[in-house]
């Protein structure tokens, strides 16, 4: 299954996803900005982490 990463927004199958730590919805980053620690910003409250 192809989602779109939050950080960069490309399309992707190798992805992290959990659950934002404010509002608890779904947070997807692909596997090489949560290697590099790119920042994310939550879409539906707007809440940002590393």
């Amino acid at each position: 299954m192809l989602k779109n990463c939050f950080t960069c927004g490309k399309q992707t199958r190798e992805y992290a996803e959990f659950p934002c730590v404010n509002c608890g919805k779904s947070v997807v980053r692909c596997k090489h900005c949560a290697k590099i620690s790119n920042p994310y910003k939550c879409p539906s409250c707007g809440q940002d982490g590393p």
